[in-house]
Order: structure tokens, then sequence, then C-alpha cells
């Protein structure tokens, strides 16, 4: 009896993160791309991936997901998509499998991989604008679009980097900073898997053909960076909450 209540426990406390999910969801604004539903921005994310981190990977991916589905049908914008389900539970999962992977990291090895991982996306950007021989130079009338969108990725990481140290430096014992980039790679590197993968999906439902898919891809991935960043503020703050409070309780 006693074995199962753990599981109890998680079943429903990831139930109770669905059903903030869902309310939070219906706040939520659909941009639309090239006339069709390109990407969401909201705050539901914050809910739907704490099981993730609070209780593993399989909680993850079973809350993106049925948040995916009850979101649909709640408010359903073109046909269901089952493969964007199976994506969203692809994110959940990662999410899961990447905080195991990264909470025992230290923050300064993490800034380090960061500061490269940014870099060298901002200067292919800047090569690939100023030599035209790099494969990505093929992306033909979007090039441009993609190089600044390179650069403007790197330049938000640079910034956030920067950001994320000045506040170290101003609150070194904060219990954020604990979490801040732990949370922001394991969201960031789903969440980018997530957008590069179910972007062909969007394409091929709305019958946009393969031509636009740079175009289609960038602002996409800018605002899930951006978007994680902000997420990953507010998830950490409650992640601690959570630690200090909640998980002591019965609930």
């Amino acid at each position: 009896m006693n074995s199962e209540r753990p599981v109890t426990r998680k079943i429903v406390q990831t139930a109770l993160f669905i059903a903030l999910a869902v309310v939070v969801r219906n706040f939520s604004t659909m941009i639309y791309l090239a006339g069709v539903p390109g990407m969401r921005i909201g705050f539901s994310g914050i809910f739907s991936r704490m099981p993730a981190l609070l209780f593993g990977p399989f909680y993850g991916g079973l809350s993106s997901g049925i948040l995916d589905v009850i979101g649909y049908f709640m408010n359903p914008e073109g046909g269901y998509m089952p493969l964007l389900t199976l994506t969203a539970v692809l994110g959940g999962v990662l999410s899961g499998l990447l905080w195991r992977l990264f909470r025992n990291v230290s923050n300064e090895k993490i800034q380090r991989w960061l500061w490269i991982i940014f870099i060298v996306i901002g200067a292919a950007g800047v090569f690939n604008y100023i030599n035209k021989t790099l494969a990505i130079a093929k992306a033909g009338k979007n090039k441009g679009f993609l190089d600044f969108g390179l650069i403007g990725v790197s330049l938000v990481g640079v910034l956030l980097l920067i950001l994320d140290y000045a506040l170290r430096r101003k609150f070194p014992n904060a219990s954020l900073n604990k979490y801040y980039l732990k949370i922001l790679l394991a969201f960031g590197v789903s969440g980018i898997t997530v957008t590069v993968i179910n972007t062909p999906i969007l394409m091929h439902f709305f019958g946009l053909g393969k031509a636009g898919f740079i175009l289609f891809l960038i602002p996409r991935l800018v605002q899930e960076i951006l978007m994680t960043v902000i997420l990953g503020y507010i998830t950490s703050f409650l992640y601690e909450i959570y630690n200090r409070f909640i998980s002591r309780t019965n609930i």
C-alpha cells in the first residue's frame, strides 16, 4: 500500500498541473504565418512541463500530450493533427530526460557551453552573410532572413548570459540561480527539437510545400527561444516554491 502512495501522489499532482495548464492555455494567442496557424504564444508550458522536472520523463510526456489533446478540442484551430500530439509528448519526455542530465552539472560549466553555442551560431550567421559558399547559402531568396535569424538568436543568447551573470553577481545567494540555466537548457533543447520536427508536419498539413521551410522555421525558433527564456525564469521560481512547501505536504 505504501509503495503505491508515491505513484498516486505523482498522478494526482500531474493532473493538477494539467488542469492549470488547460486554464492558462485559454489565454494564449495563436500567431499566423503565411496565413496558417504557425505558433502559439502563452504560458501553459510552465505547468505542463513541471511534471517532467518533478516526476520524470514519463509524467512530462503524459502531461504535454494530454494538454495538447484537451487544448485542441476546447479551442480547435484547423484539423486535429495526431503527429503534433506525438511531438508534444516527445517535448515532455525530452524535458524530463534533459533535466535529469543537467540538474547535477555545475552552472559554471553550463555557462561555458552556452557561450560557445551562441557564439558559434552568431559566427555562422555572420560568415554566411559575407561568404556565399556555406551550405545554408542554398536557402535562396530566404538566405538573408536565415542569416539575420541566426545572428538574432546569437545576440539574444549572449544578452541572456550577460543578464544571468549580472543577476548572479547582484544576488549570489538567490535560490533561483541554482535552477535557471539548467531548466533553460532542458526546456530550450527540447523546445527547439520539437519545433524543428513539427515545422514540416505543419507545412505538409496546410499544403505549404517545402520551398518556404526556412521562412516558416526561423520565426518559430526565435519565438521558442524568447518564450523559453521567460518560461525558464517563472518555472525556476515555481520549482523552488514546490521544493520548499508543496513537496512536504500530503497533496
